[in-house]
């Protein structure tokens, strides 16, 4: 968008359109840019990388570092993932003629953890943790490392000398088991992964210590579970602990499946089947794609 705050020589390049290219980035004016939902209203976005990277303008001195100061975020990210680049648009231009790449620049998150505290005590975990990164947006840790086995807020125990990740809001969202435990009613197996999600607890990804169902389908244990975006793309994928039909095609018990909003997704045969409109042989892994078949592999000799 034009905005009328803007430097008078980036008001005069977006009315022409003209876009600027340096050795490693470019700067791609785009005049209807959409503004981030991780920035403040007053980082307004004028150009873009061709590669989902997009330029932010500081109309209002939002983050402190001057009016006009520009700022680089890429589409994908979040705020920690914002850079600051240059305290005005001229100097922009200099350094992209210069050979600027944006990812030369540290992330907020980066700065703010240049001072993470070692051996210390954080909310929701027990015991001694060094901080190895924190969340510029609250302060708060993003990742620690434990020195001993910890007990965590929902009663799972930490494995000393593991990473645990938490969201900006304090809550443990990755972690590796030191033991057994139960989360959100589901048996985890010890010295396994388990990632939960950031807002409800949920397990997301798992590795059920007993036979669990999940969306239907009966799954092993021992067997790592995944429960992936439950509100964009849900899915499910493991191992099958039994023979097990789905959508009325026989899937071989001991063998990965995969539902994609509900519908199968890949899984392998037991027997002979037509799998949307093509026969194939019993052993047969495949992978189906809005419901075409998408691709195949043999069974196995």
């Amino acid at each position: 968008m034009i905005d009328p705050r803007f430097p008078a020589r980036l008001l005069e390049d977006l009315s022409q359109q003209r876009s600027t290219e340096g050795p490693r980035t470019r700067l791609n004016i785009d005049r209807h840019g959409d503004e981030s939902e991780e920035l403040p209203p007053g980082l307004v976005p004028f150009a873009r990388d061709g590669g989902g990277g997009v330029w932010y303008l500081d109309v209002e001195d939002c983050l402190k570092k001057g009016v006009g100061a520009i700022f680089y975020l890429h589409m994908s990210e979040v705020y920690g993932d914002t850079r600051y680049i240059a305290a005005s648009y001229d100097e922009l231009l200099q350094r992209v003629a210069e050979g600027l790449h944006p990812r030369d620049m540290p992330t907020f998150d980066e700065l703010a953890s240049r001072q993470a505290p070692k051996s210390v005590r954080v909310p929701g975990i027990e015991g001694l943790v060094d901080v190895e990164r924190v969340h510029a947006s609250t302060g708060r840790p993003a990742v620690v490392t434990v020195h001993d086995n910890a007990r965590c807020e929902g009663g799972f125990v930490a494995r000393a000398g593991t990473s645990v990740y938490m969201t900006d809001a304090g809550r443990i969202q990755f972690v590796t088991l030191a033991e057994r435990a139960v989360v959100d009613g589901i048996p985890c197996a010890g010295d396994t992964v388990l990632a939960l999600h950031p807002k409800t607890g949920r397990p997301l990804r798992f590795t059920p210590a007993e036979p669990i169902v999940v969306d239907g389908l009966p799954l092993a244990p021992f067997h790592e579970v995944m429960v992936e975006d439950p509100i964009y793309a849900p899915s499910v994928s493991g191992m099958l602990a039994r023979d097990h039909d789905v959508e009325g095609l026989p899937l071989a018990a001991g063998t990965q499946v995969r539902l994609l909003r509900g519908k199968l997704d890949q899984g392998t045969l037991r027997a002979d089947a037509n799998v949307a409109g093509t026969l194939l042989p019993a052993g047969t892994w495949f992978e189906l794609l809005s419901g075409t078949l998408y691709r195949t592999r043999p069974p196995a000799t």
